[in-house]
């Protein structure tokens, strides 16, 4: 239907045939000018094409917003001083520091002091493991959505005649200029709810924060879309079936026109999704549903609201540009990977061959998958996307690789750690069980690399990680030793396990490690806390935090490994260290602060990597924003600027 037939079909009295002028209003349909009904129909009139007017402009400004906080963002990332190592400056008792400007100073007290204040976790029943500073931006965003639909709308009743109906009224308010804004927001934040969800994500390369801290936006922005597309649908339908008369011939007439049929299915279409993004059901119907769902569903839904109101259709296009450029970019760079010259000779489309070996405990089994294949370096702490077209072609998943990158281009070694749980990673776990047994490969697909390529830093180090969450730190740890060396800090690995058993996961890269520690004149040191068993060799009492107590009663076992390919990981030596703790959790604010007490103040500020399950990302948090003390800073101890990378995709 033309702009002329939607506009007069929605309100019934502007007649275009009448002549007169027309006024174009972007996003609208056109104005006819002078208006010729009756004096309350063209207040009405002016009212409706005034917000709407409005309703754009703040649509604008809501973009012109974030594209400034975005470039601010960009512009503190560009001035952020950088680490000072040297001169040294002597200070009493022999300690040495780096000295800091004025500037510097300034700098690192007060991002200290933020992040003391805006690490922590809050509001955890409803939000989930999220800062407080993503519940600031969420309340931010927010609040400028409520506070700019409310304004701006014209809040007045008029009663006017319906032609040739005697002692018939219509009741028109302000109510469809609020509607129509809230619409217009809605269609305004798709494309942002599309951009935070890519895998290919340029605001990660612009922010280099990992894509995966975007998701709790993107998925509160769904929350927001869903309530505002309700309440739109709502007032609308209050509007044409009860304040437009003569009824029903009104509200049937409006509800079999063209744009609403598309409005009821968009409607449907995000309900849908809405419903089947909540953690239950995601549990319910399993991720590979949702995954799969959510996108096909999307597609649609957008296609449906360019149906609906095709005058705003370029928030849909935007949203449609940004949904195929990723999807476009993951095949291209899984093409990059895969296409090259075979080892069978030829030219085409070559998969990796992997070897799956397994690892059974108490609470399921973990696999470990290695394989060699020729292609572009990775930084360590990266990941890459999974697919195992012996399960398959349609599915893949994030890991980490536990592996260096070889400085040597030519096949690479990688190496992944995954705890199968339900799902696709229940079948790897079957799938690893047949081809240990049979001494077979399987083929993988793999799309990457994704992530931050600077997590290893100079400076004092603290790498913490819980179960598979070894896979992102142990590589972090490795790449600091061999390309900072120990000159200006400590460095540190903590590997927290259920059971000594555990150890063979990563059992070679951990030897490597170890190897490290006779050289390194006491720079670096490994801990290892083994949750669930005790033995009689216990080295050190760890208190156990009451919120980190494990759940249910499990039985205290006395652990002997004697003999196996292990023994020698389970007993600590100088500078490193295995405690058993029974039935515990290690607390993990003493470890930070024990370690940041330890640092050097030469090296300057500590930086602590971590990856593991959510509860423990609570405790680091909420351990690392402790320890952060602008005051001591500001007077030049440096160390107590202590930054975190939480790598929250697993859940192990």
């Amino acid at each position: 239907m033309d702009s002329h037939g939607v506009l007069e079909a929605r309100q019934h009295i502007q007649n275009h045939s009448a002549g007169g002028d027309e006024i174009f209003y972007w996003g609208y349909a056109t104005r006819v000018f002078p208006c010729t009904n009756d004096a309350g129909s063209c207040e009405y009139l002016d009212a409706v094409y005034w917000m709407h007017t409005v309703s754009m402009l703040y649509t604008f400004i809501l973009w012109a917003v974030l594209g400034g906080l975005l470039a601010i963002l960009v512009f503190s990332r560009a001035i952020k001083p950088s680490r000072t190592r040297s001169p040294r400056l002597e200070l009493e008792g022999g300690r040495s520091v780096a000295p800091m400007s004025i500037f510097t100073r300034f700098w690192k007290s007060k991002t200290a002091a933020l992040r003391r204040l805006l690490l922590p976790e809050s509001l955890q029943s409803v939000f989930g493991n999220v800062t407080r500073l993503q519940l600031v931006l969420l309340a931010v965003l927010s609040g400028y959505l409520l506070i700019f639909s409310l304004v701006g709308i014209v809040y007045k009743t008029w009663i006017t005649p319906v032609k040739n109906l005697a002692g018939v009224y219509n009741t028109r308010t302000g109510m469809g200029g609020f509607s129509d804004r809230i619409g217009a927001f809605a269609y305004a934040l798709t494309p942002l709810s599309v951009f935070l969800s890519q895998r290919e994500s340029i605001l990660s390369l612009i922010t280099g924060m990992p894509t995966q801290s975007f998701n709790f936006i993107h998925r509160w922005l769904g929350h927001i879309i869903f309530a505002q597309s309700m309440i739109h649908t709502i007032i609308w339908t209050i509007i044409e079936a009860k304040l437009y008369q003569p009824q029903p011939k009104v509200y049937t007439n409006f509800i079999k026109q063209t744009y609403m049929i598309w409005g009821i299915v968009a409607m449907g279409l995000l309900s849908f999704i809405w419903v089947f993004s909540f953690p239950r059901m995601i549990r319910l119907t399993g991720y590979e549903f949702f995954r799969k769902s959510h996108a096909i569903i999307a597609l649609i839904y957008i296609g449906a609201c360019w149906g609906h109101w095709n005058k705003l259709a370029c928030w849909m296009i935007a949203a449609l540009a940004i949904v195929f450029m990723d999807f476009g970019i993951r095949y291209i760079r899984t093409l990059l990977i895969h296409v090259g010259y075979m080892k069978s000779g030829g030219y085409g489309f070559e998969s990796a061959q992997a070897t799956l070996q397994c690892f059974d405990d108490a609470e399921g089994r973990v696999v470990r998958i290695d394989f060699k294949h020729n292609h572009g370096p990775w930084s360590p702490g990266q990941h890459f996307y999974l697919c195992f077209p012996e399960l398959s072609i349609w599915q893949n998943h994030p890991f980490t690789v536990a592996s260096l990158a070889s400085k040597e281009t030519i096949n690479p070694h990688h190496t992944y750690i995954v705890r199968c749980l339900k799902g696709e990673t229940s079948k790897l776990g079957m799938l690893a069980e047949r081809t240990q047994a049979g001494k077979t490969t399987t083929p993988v697909i793999l799309s990457g690399p994704y992530g931050p390529s600077t997590l290893s830093k100079p400076g004092n180090f603290l790498a913490v990680g819980g179960g598979t969450g070894a896979t992102m730190v142990f590589p972090v740890v490795l790449n600091r030793v061999q390309e900072y060396g120990y000159i200006g800090g400590n460095v540190q690995l903590v590997w927290i396990i259920r059971r000594a058993q555990d150890l063979e996961w990563m059992a070679p890269e951990l030897a490597t490690l170890k190897r490290h520690i006779a050289t390194s004149n006491g720079k670096l040191s490994i801990r290892i806390f083994i949750t669930r068993e005790m033995s009689s060799k216990t080295t050190k009492e760890v208190l156990s935090d009451a919120d980190d107590e494990i759940k249910g009663v499990t039985a205290t076992v006395r652990t002997s490994i004697a003999g196996s390919n292990i023994s020698s990981l389970a007993d600590s030596e100088p500078g490193y260290e295995v405690v058993w703790l029974g039935d515990r959790h290690p607390d993990l604010s003493e470890v930070v602060s024990e370690f940041v007490e330890q640092a050097p103040e030469i090296g300057g500020s500590v930086s602590v990597v971590g990856s593991g399950p959510g509860g423990m990302g609570t405790s680091l948090r909420r351990a690392v924003a402790a320890v952060n003390d602008g005051g001591r800073v500001w007077k030049g101890e440096e160390k107590y600027d202590v930054h975190l990378h939480w790598d929250d995709r697993m859940d192990c």
